[in-house]
């Protein structure tokens, strides 16, 4: 698998994020799967706009948030797995504690086929 877990907000779009993680799934045989999370801006968009304001002000790292759109993109050609492209605490939760957490990433898991 290719384990991109809060990573891919680390990539600037100028970086070109798409094609980097489409070059990491071809360099992989089919079988196998990308597991993926990336910090939201569609999500709390205020404070989570304003966090990354602050973030990218303090830090020599950046950081790029991404709305679910823009998430659902680095699984382009993949299959997801279910529940799909769903907040962090909506994957597979193993209680209905954990599925009424709060959280602020996007995440998924996708399995190549060709």
């Amino acid at each position: 698998a290719v384990m991109l877990l809060a990573i891919v907000q680390f990539v600037s779009d100028d970086d070109h994020p798409y094609e980097i993680v489409n070059s990491l799934m071809d360099a992989v045989p089919p079988g196998s799967f990308l597991v993926l999370s990336q910090v939201a801006s569609d999500i709390f968009p205020e404070e989570l706009a304003a966090f990354a304001r602050a973030y990218n002000e303090r830090s020599s790292e950046k950081i790029t948030l991404r709305n679910r759109e823009e998430v659902a993109r680095f699984f382009t050609g993949l299959d997801l797995v279910e529940p799909g492209l769903v907040q962090v605490s909506q994957w597979r939760p193993r209680s209905e504690l954990e599925a009424s957490a709060t959280d602020t990433l996007w995440s998924g898991v996708a399995r190549k086929t060709a």
